[in-house]
């Protein structure tokens, strides 16, 4: 533990040392690639003074290649995401993975998160020849985003998470398991007898990919929809430990840290409060088995940073109770929507967006948070309409106020290069 953490210090150090070269580069940009045209910040919402990236910050995206189709009516728009090779159809726009990342490497972001799901890397089961257990794992879709973010300067934190269909539970089989709206997909974890495939899965990620920041295990595990059919603490406590164990296998020094905990969930929904699930990861796991607390401290009304600041505190509560007030939190996901338009829970107007974002960010300077991921880059439909307005950019990559502002306040980039 003692010897990870230090570790975490070196990798995060690692982090702000390219933050100089990643602003030289946001100044630069790219024939190529869209990028957002000068915005001025809009006075009197936000004063605080530009600042060096601490904690490091970026953004989560899917990264993958993407079609873009312009709608008559709201959203206004379709994405649909291509398979390899496949073109898009006609009246759609193609953006690709290498603009994605370079629209964050022109904000000044040094980290991004990219999740990756084990269903997609190892669809086929593995087989058992000579007593040992043979995996096959396509990591093509995965390498893309991942050199494009290291040769930039982005040291991802990796999400890993989603069961293949042959590692589930048998109950995830049925039907009516997965409680998502809007059509959107559920996540299941592995029985337990898969477990040693999980840790298999993990081993082979961090060899792959061995320059990441930190290893995030699973995604909102408190959630039904993330951890379906319902959210098990013993079940994700063996799938942290297992995880753990790959983690120190491989000898890579870098973080493992929880799967960012959502807050706001209620018993109600079928979700487990955040700081309850944390209080049983410490019951069933130890503090020893990761080295940081992932959050997402999500501020679902004003006042945005005090809302985010108390979802934040709870979960310290709960480690400080533990005597682990050394583990650092991890914000993987924290966001407000910004439109134009009628405006959902959690959304303010376009030009208010990128102020609140920075005053979340710098109330974390100088604490115990060692990540700022903000969801999302860009807006995309396909999460319903309470988050569709989220990204910094529109569907189409062109920039929103947020974006520029964002640049300026966290990235220290004097402008913002937008294309001709």
């Amino acid at each position: 533990m003692i010897r990870r953490r230090l570790a975490i210090a070196g990798v995060v150090a690692a982090a702000l040392a390219v933050a100089a070269a990643v602003v030289l580069l946001g100044q630069g940009g790219s024939s190529s690639s869209p990028g957002p045209a000068a915005s001025t910040p809009t006075p009197g919402l936000d004063q605080a003074p530009k600042t060096r990236q601490s904690p490091p910050w970026g953004f989560v995206a899917s990264w993958q290649d993407f079609c873009y189709r312009p709608l008559p009516n709201p959203p206004h728009y379709a994405v649909e995401l291509p398979s390899t090779g496949e073109p898009c159809p006609s009246g759609s726009t193609r953006f690709s993975t290498g603009q994605q990342v370079g629209l964050t490497v022109r904000a000044g972001a040094t980290t991004d998160r990219l999740g990756v799901l084990w269903d997609a890397v190892e669809p086929r089961p593995p087989v058992t020849r000579g007593g040992r257990r043979i995996h096959f794992y396509d990591w093509t879709a995965v390498m893309r985003p991942y050199r494009a973010m290291i040769s930039a300067g982005i040291r991802p934190v990796v999400l890993a998470y989603g069961a293949p269909e042959w590692a589930r539970q048998e109950r995830s089989r049925r039907p009516g398991t997965c409680p998502a709206r809007y059509g959107k997909p559920c996540s299941y974890p592995p029985s337990r007898r898969h477990l040693p495939d999980w840790r298999a899965f993990i081993k082979a990620l961090v060899r792959r990919l061995p320059q990441m920041l930190a290893v995030e295990v699973w995604n909102e595990p408190n959630l039904p929809r993330f951890f379906a059919p319902k959210p098990s603490p013993p079940l994700y406590s063996r799938l942290l430990r297992a995880a753990d164990q790959a983690v120190r296998a491989t000898g890579v020094p870098l973080a493992l840290v929880t799967g960012g905990l959502a807050a706001g969930s209620s018993r109600a929904s079928g979700g487990t409060p955040a700081a309850s699930f944390l209080n049983r990861i410490y019951q069933l796991s130890g503090k020893a088995s990761f080295d940081g607390i992932g959050t997402h401290p999500y501020p679902y009304r004003p006042p945005w940073v005090g809302s985010m600041t108390s979802n934040l505190d709870q979960l310290r509560r709960v480690r400080d109770r533990y005597g682990d007030r050394g583990a650092p939190l991890w914000i993987t996901e924290v966001g407000i929507g910004g439109t134009s338009t009628q405006r959902p829970q959690a959304s303010v107007s376009l030009a208010r967006q990128g102020p609140i974002l920075a005053r979340m960010y710098h109330s974390t300077q100088g604490s115990d948070v060692r990540a700022f991921l903000i969801y999302a880059l860009r807006d995309t439909p396909t999460e319903g309409p309470k988050f569709e307005s989220f990204g910094v950019v529109h569907g189409d990559l062109r920039p929103k106020p947020a974006y520029c502002y964002l640049a300026s306040r966290l990235g220290d980039v004097s402008g913002c290069i937008g294309e001709p």
